[in-house]
């Protein structure tokens, strides 16, 4: 005969497991965008996606490159997986600029971003986030590699693809960034 204290053992197992796939389903829905196509959602064909973002590196990377005085070294883009369920276009660049104060220099560059239509999307020490549409940049020095090291990086949101698309972004093996 099972007392009372089975059943409340059982009853709490099962809510446990109701509460974890409760969770996970919350999880997906909201890495994965519930999106077939790139830009938020709006559907957005992978050609777009890579050409806006492209695009927006091409006119974010060089505001920032002015604001620091520095020099472009290395850009380039790829197709990135988000959590291993959707995509995302992003774009790199690492730049060297002489050595200074680096809030000052932070100051500088979400200037020159936010003067040039991005909203600041972050205030994190360290960081410059702003986004535009649904691309978002971040500007960060990396003294990592090396002095006056300051890297740029333009991404895309998530999003899920399939077909033509998915076999596209998932053999993506990235490349130049020209026009920086």
């Amino acid at each position: 005969m099972r007392g009372p204290g089975v059943a409340v053992s059982i009853a709490v197992g099962h809510l446990r497991t109701t509460v974890l796939l409760l969770a996970l389903v919350s999880l997906l829905a909201a890495c994965g965008g519930g999106s077939s196509g790139g830009a938020g959602g709006a559907g957005a064909s992978v050609d777009e996606v890579e050409s806006t973002t492209t695009e927006r590196a091409q006119d974010a990377v060089p505001l920032v490159a002015e604001a620091l005085g520095a020099d472009v070294v290395r850009a380039s883009r790829q197709w990135e997986s988000c959590m291993a369920i959707s995509w995302r276009h992003e774009a790199f660049a690492t730049l060297s600029a002489p050595g200074g104060d680096t809030p000052t220099q932070l100051r500088d560059v979400r200037s020159a971003l936010t003067g040039a239509g991005y909203v600041d999307a972050a205030q994190v020490d360290g960081h410059v986030t702003v986004t535009r549409g649904d691309t978002e940049v971040d500007v960060q020095p990396t003294p990592a590699r090396g002095e006056g090291a300051w890297t740029v990086t333009v991404r895309s949101t998530c999003a899920d693809y399939d077909g033509d698309d998915l076999e596209r972004v998932e053999d993506d093996e990235g490349g130049p960034l020209d026009g920086v």
